[in-house]
């Protein structure tokens, strides 16, 4: 009986998503965390995170440092890059952490970094870097700035490696976020520039649900399940990102909200433990897989997911007669930055 009631305030507390996305509730769910699940030895391995320099990416780059892998952090802001690496070398004592200068929201720059890589072995790529800009700015590709950065650029990234990713038997993570689940797939508001009047808000969150069925998309259709694909997202956690960017919501919760560590508890563990090699194209919330639909009217349609698929494969500018995202690039007419 003692172990239904706990299972019902549990329930209860998870429902009430300020008692599960706030610290409590990581510390309530590590209870049933396997220690052993991150007692592994990363050594001849190789990890690539995306927006390493700071919050949730930095705590992970040092997690899976710390655990023996060979980590590149891809920054796109290389002065603060290269203060990560210095600070993160002298914590973990690896001297395998190396620097990248990568702005995933620049394609053209996506490719150059992804051809340096060829020949590189990459059995982790977590895609942690996003923006929430709080006006429409469009990038030189013709993208809204947080439709290229948090969906866009991870896609043409994910599919330039997908090679070599499959060479390693690798894993993605996709960093997503609890906001999405507010938001159903919108294919024609996304890739029309967002909400108008602009909401990056809403932006941020339609993205990251888009990441969400765009994790599902990669596992069904590529690598024939020798690739990985996984999805998560970290709760709130206090990061710089979230004091900058939602500046009233870090003030109101800031008692409750997690450490970087904690918001990447998660991703290392998919990154780096056995229990999580399978299966493929999950959302996981906390080590557990989550529901990601849960609230009436955000589940999409078939057709849906595959306007996305299609839309995505356009914008990176890759072949779309090739079976998937790895297809060669073709060269896309640049366009005038504006906002």
């Amino acid at each position: 009986m003692s172990g239904l009631l706990s299972g019902l305030f549990d329930s209860v507390l998870d429902a009430s998503v300020v008692f599960s996305f706030g610290r409590s509730g990581f510390r309530r769910h590590a209870r049933r965390f396997d220690p052993g699940d991150l007692e592994v030895d990363l050594s001849g391995k190789t990890a690539f995170v995306t927006g390493a320099n700071s919050g949730i990416g930095k705590a992970a780059a040092r997690s899976l440092a710390r655990l023996g892998a060979r980590v590149v952090l891809l920054c796109r802001d290389e002065a603060r890059g290269r203060d990560a690496l210095g600070e993160l070398r002298r914590e973990t004592g690896n001297r395998r952490l190396e620097l990248v200068r990568l702005d995933v929201s620049d394609l053209g720059d996506v490719r150059r970094v992804a051809a340096s890589l060829a020949g590189e072995p990459v059995d982790v790529l977590v895609h942690n870097a996003g923006v929430l800009p709080d006006r429409r700015v469009t990038t030189p590709d013709g993208l809204e700035l947080t439709l290229a950065t948090n969906l866009v650029g991870p896609f043409l990234l994910t599919g330039l490696l997908v090679p070599a990713l499959e060479r390693a038997g690798g894993r993605v993570v996709h960093v997503s976020s609890g906001g999405m689940y507010t938001q159903r797939l919108d294919v024609d508001g996304l890739f029309r520039g967002g909400p108008d009047p602009f909401d990056g808000v809403v932006q941020y969150a339609r993205t990251k649900r888009a990441l969400v069925v765009l994790n599902e998309l990669l596992a069904e259709r590529l690598s024939a399940g020798v690739v990985t694909f996984s999805a998560m997202h970290p709760g709130w956690a206090d990061t710089p990102a979230v004091r900058t960017s939602l500046p009233r919501f870090h003030a109101l919760a800031k008692g409750i909200l997690r450490s970087p560590d904690e918001g990447a508890d998660t991703v290392v563990w998919l990154a780096a433990s056995r229990a999580a090699g399978r299966p493929s194209g999950l959302f996981w919330f906390d080590r557990a897989p989550a529901a990601t639909t849960p609230l009436p009217g955000t589940l999409e349609r078939a057709e849906e997911r595959g306007r996305l698929w299609e839309a995505l494969v356009g914008a990176a500018g890759l072949d779309p007669a090739a079976k998937g995202p790895r297809g060669a690039a073709r060269g896309r007419k640049r366009r005038t930055r504006g906002s």
